[in-house]
Formats: C-alpha cells, structure tokens, sequence
C-alpha cells in the first residue's frame, strides 16, 4: 500500500472524485489542500511562502482590506509570486485572513479557508468527540484549504491521502458588513461516509446569489466511525463533528454577515443523510432552521452501519490487536495508538465482493450508527422509529433524489461484464450486498434479494440491453425508496412543510460519462444510456470537474441558476421560488400534501407532479422488511402510513 504524501493539485482532486455512490471533486486552480492553513503572529512562518498582509494601522479591524504578497525561494533569492488583498474578518474566536476571489459572473467572493473551529483528533482525541479549538491572539491565515482525511481514491484504491488533522471550515461571504444579515447555507460533503472534502465544493455559483456558505469537514472512514458499541469507543465521531461545526458557525457567522436565525443545513448523498440524521438528533436542536437533502435519507442502508462491533473487532485482529468480548477498552487503546498508515493498509480487507475491486464494492464498511450507550448519545434510537414518533426537529426539509440514481454505479458495473457474469454466479452472496440485506440473520437477506431480481428482470439473464431493471433496483433499494418513506412520514408527523422533486434534466456534462477504470479518470461516451444518475445534480450548484467536462453552455446555465435559485430562496424563508423574469409569475414549489401528495419535476422545464414518482415501485419496496427491529437482530417493513389530521 502506498500513501500518497505529495500529489499535483488536479491529482487530489481527481482522486476524490468517484466518491462511491457519491463522487464529486472539483478541477481546479484552487488554494492548495494539502498545506497547513494557520498562521499567527507568535507562530513560526514558513519560509518564505507567504508574507503577512501589512496595513498602515498596527490593529487591523474587522472589514479591513490588508494587502499582501506570495513568495518563494529560488537558488537563494526570494521571488514574489503574486500579490493579493487580504479582508480581515474578527470573530469570537480571534482574528482571520482570507482572500478575495470571484463568482462565475465577476461578482466578489470574500474566502475563508481552512478555519480550524476543534482541535486536531489525533493522539489521545482519536476515536472521541470533538475539543473546541481554543480562541487565539493575534491573526491567523485563512487563505488555504487544510488536509483532506485520510481516505483511499476511488480509482486507485491501493493510494490513499489525507491527515488525521483535517478538521476545518471555509466561509465564503459577498462582503463582512455588520448591518447586512445574509442566509447561511451550511454544505456537508457526500463519499458514502469514507470519501470526500469540503475542497471539492468551491463557491463560484452559489455566491451569485445573496447568501453566505459554510463547507465543513468531518472524520471518515474508521477514524469517523469505528465502534466498540460501548463506552470506549461509541462511533459518530464523523458526525459530532458535524455538530461542533453547526455550532462554531453559530456562534461566529455573524462576522460573515450571516444570519444566525437563518441557517440551512444542505448536504448530497452521505451529506444529505447528514442533514436527515441532524434533524433527528438532539445533540443539533437548534443549530440550524431549514434541511435539504440531495440524495440522502437516514433511512438509506448505506447510512447505517448495523454491527460495528463485528467491524472493529476485525480492524483489531488485522492490527494484532486484543479483540476479546470482554477486552473491549484494550482493544481500542491498541488500536488508538497504531500508525495511521498502517490502519489506512487495512482498508481492502472490509471488501465483500471477491472482486475486490472498489469501482464496484457495493458495501459501505463504515458509518454512523445507533449510539444509545454512548454519554454525548447522537443517535439514541432507530431512525425510523425516531420519524414516526415525530421526535425530530420540525423544519422546512427538502429532499429528492435524481431519476436514475444507480446510474454511475451501474455503468461501472456493466464496463466490465465478469462482473455482470459474477454477480449472476454469486447472486446469493452478492445480491443481498447490492441491495443493502447483508446484516441479517438466517435467509431472510438471500430471499429478499431474490424477490428483488424477480420483480426487476424477472430472473432474465442481464444484459446491456436490460441493463436499466439493475439500475433502477440499485436506484430503488439505494436512493428512491428511503426518500420517499422518510419525506412521506415526515410530512405526516413534521408540523413544517416538506418538499420533494425528481432531478431528470439532461445537459451536456454527466457524471456516468467518467471512466473509473482509468488513470486518472476520463470522460467517455458510453453504449448505454444509464440516465441521470447520482451526482449529476451537483453539476449545475458547484464547478465540479471544470478541468474535465465541457463549459456549460448557455441552456444548462440558465438552468443551474434557476436551479441554485430554489435553495436560495428556501434558505431566506423556507419557501422555494424561482423568480421568471418581468411580467412572468413566479414558478412557486408546493410542499407534500399527505392526503394529496405531489412533487416537483425538474426537467429541460419545472413542473408540479400529482403523486410521488414510480408509485409501483415504491409499493413493491414498502412491503419488504427492509428496517431494523430496535433488537437490531432482525428486520421490519416500513410502517403503515395514515393520513394527517
């Protein structure tokens, strides 16, 4: 196994891009991410890469525009790279400096990069909540991205990169005036909970519009989730990071010009079931006031990790580690004090799939999961016995997913036909893997798999011809499903309303063109057209893979900001419009009436929908006893849905 220490920019970036079933990055001439963001006064400067921003004043305040320049060394003299202007921004936790840069139509980005809001998780922090990061005197750099966490790329799953000291925020905001109250968007990253970083999500459309935005970080992987489901090792600590992160940008966001009464929390696969387990837990009661879930439900088999016992005991046999029942807290000292590098070389042994191939690896081996154990408990219950209680914040949520989520999955999977040939071989071990059934007991996974297989394709050998009926069942027990029982219950039980849509527009750029077999990964044309898949929608709210797909022509431009203009407006009062233009009403998207349920269509044009999507299908997915009993040994079906009073 290699760690890769030293990479070209477009080379991190690329490898974060297939982030499994999530697989964003962004291509671009960005702050680098891999140098350490800090810098104070009393600190030690790194030679010669950066001078202070200097001022007349000796006391920069809070608006100020310092000015600066980047050096380097070259055989001995010092040359300046570049010049730059520097806003200076005081919040509760000490002073910052970050940099001025540009939205795509020329508009001005003030950015703070690599903001350190908790102390480093390494060493005795490893495997437990979050510190606070102590204020500071003087003034810090803000002007670069911080470490990605440790994590493997996706196409080169022998490579990995990352720091365990990755914890860190960027804020990006129009100016710093103390009398302007913008509406805060706080994004939490995809990756399945094992990829990903707020580097990939950089501001240049969102920051067209009046709002300020947050990209946070959080733990991945076995560093975010590994658990002894007791008191030594609780697990969640990707997602308490996500709390000390609500609550830094709540208590400092209005040094940003943000509104602290007006904060939304917006996130896409592993982030939009970030945002659904946020609104269940009590840990975030009151960190934020609206929810928007692209892709993601706490209700998705990938979002929950149902033994994680079972996980950290193998982890800790790998490691030559005590793994004993009752050995529990020497196992997690052991495993705390192991190299990092050595626990990242250990990543291929949680692959289920003979293949052993990560394109294809339909199992997630690490992510939150019930802790009612645990004394700072983030998940205390069942997720969907939490939703039909009605224990859960009451918020305008957004959720919705894309019309052929499985589609990126799926064109992996059919690159190669051996997998095709083996999953056909193997269906009993490998089927109940795709579809989310590999923690249960006796035969209960093999026979719901096979129902799977018998309602799609009817048992037919697959081919690139009916490769669709895969797509469509990975969409389903993936995606399609889990959104629409939570936004379903939700409606019923939550006293705010709820918004659900389809993505089905179709431009020039999708993410199921990306070959992951390649090095690094290649824009192609495929034989088959899988459709809108996952991730797609990210296109026309983020720069994703400007260095690789084409420009967005001036239909998909209209469309992005059209797009972008339904979260903005939702995150200025709860109520998702988009304005047409002089003379044209305003396209208005209804919430979900129980009784009479719609949604919101987004194609080539926007349009209310009677019913929910594939009405069949879900039908199909609300019988199978896809949820977990609170023994956690055995499953349930959804629970029957009435209607609201």
């Amino acid at each position: 196994m290699v760690q890769l220490k030293k990479i070209m920019r477009k080379e991190i970036i690329l490898a974060v891009i297939f982030l499994s079933t999530a697989h964003i990055g962004a291509c671009r001439s960005r702050p680098d991410t891999e140098r350490e963001p800090i810098l104070s006064h009393h600190e030690a400067e790194p030679q010669e890469k950066h001078s202070q921003p200097s001022a007349e004043n000796a006391e920069p305040k809070h608006g100020d525009i310092l000015t600066g320049e980047d050096r380097s060394r070259e055989e001995g003299e010092i040359k300046v790279q570049g010049k730059w202007e520097f806003p200076v921004a005081i919040t509760k936790s000490g002073m910052l400096w970050g940099t001025i840069e540009e939205t795509r139509t020329g508009g001005r980005i003030l950015a703070f990069r690599g903001i350190r809001h908790v102390r480093p998780p390494v060493g005795d922090l490893r495997f437990k909540a979050p510190v606070p990061f102590p204020r500071w005197d003087g003034i810090r750099e803000a002007k670069k991205n911080g470490h990605f966490c440790p994590q493997h790329m996706y196409y080169k799953p022998d490579v990995w990169i990352g720091e365990e000291d990755c914890l860190w925020l960027n804020v990006f905001s129009r100016d710093l005036a103390v009398n302007k109250k913008r509406p805060v968007i706080v994004w939490i990253h995809g990756g399945n909970f094992v990829r990903g970083s707020a580097a990939d999500y950089e501001p240049d459309y969102l920051l067209d519009e009046d709002i300020v935005l947050v990209t946070i970080q959080y733990r991945l992987g076995m560093f975010g989730f590994l658990s002894s489901e007791d008191q030594y090792a609780p697990g969640n600590y990707g997602m308490l990071d996500q709390v000390a992160a609500l609550q830094w940008v709540k208590t400092n966001i209005d040094a940003f010009s943000g509104d602290v009464n007006h904060i939304t929390i917006m996130g896409q696969q592993a982030g939009g079931a970030s945002v659904h387990y946020h609104m269940l837990s009590s840990l975030s009661r009151g960190l934020f006031h609206r929810a928007i879930s692209l892709s993601g439900s706490a209700l998705s088999w990938w979002a929950s990790l149902k033994r994680p016992l079972e996980r950290a005991k193998k982890l800790a046999r790998l490691l030559e580690c005590p793994y004993d029942a009752d050995k529990s807290k020497e196992m997690i000292e052991c495993i705390r004090g192991i190299e990092m590098e050595k626990m990242m070389n250990t990543h291929p042994n949680f692959y289920e799939w003979k293949h052993l191939n990560q394109n294809q690896e339909p199992v997630n081996a690490w992510s939150p999961r019930v802790d009612p154990e645990a004394a700072l408990s983030f998940m205390p219950n069942e997720p969907i016995d939490l939703m039909t209680a009605g224990n859960f914040q009451h918020v305008p949520w957004i959720a919705g997913i894309t019309d052929d989520e499985g589609a990126f999955k799926g064109s992996a999977f059919f690159s190669e036909m051996r997998n095709v040939r083996e999953f056909e071989e193997d269906f009993e071990k490998i089927g109940p893997l795709m579809f989310g059934f590999h923690d249960g007991q006796s035969e209960a996974p093999k026979m719901m798999a096979r129902k799977v297989m018998d309602y799609y394709w009817n048992g037919k050998e697959l081919t690139k011809e009916n490769a669709k009926s895969l797509v469509d069942a990975l969409s389903d027990s993936s995606y399609a499903h889990p959104v629409d029982t939570a936004s379903k219950i939700q409606s019923i039980k939550s006293q705010a309303p709820v918004y659900v849509y389809h993505f089905g527009y179709k431009g020039v750029n999708s993410l199921t063109q990306m070959d992951t077999n390649s090095h690094p990964p290649q824009v192609i044309q495929r034989d088959i057209p899988y459709g809108v898949g996952n991730g797609d929608d990210l296109i026309y709210l983020f720069p994703i893979l400007s260095g690789a797909f084409r420009p967005l022509p001036h239909d998909d431009l209209i469309f992005s900001q059209r797009f972008i203009q339904l979260f903005t407006s939702f995150a200025t009062d709860g109520k998702p419009v988009i304005k047409m233009g002089e003379g044209i009403d305003d396209f208005v998207w209804h919430p979900v009436d129980p009784n009479n349920a719609t949604h919101l269509d987004i194609g080539n044009e926007m349009r209310m929908d009677l019913g929910l999507p594939n009405h069949e299908r879900m039908n199909f997915w609300q019988s199978m006893p896809v949820y977990w009993n609170s023994d956690r040994e055995n499953y349930k079906p959804a629970p029957p849905l009435q209607d609201k009073d």
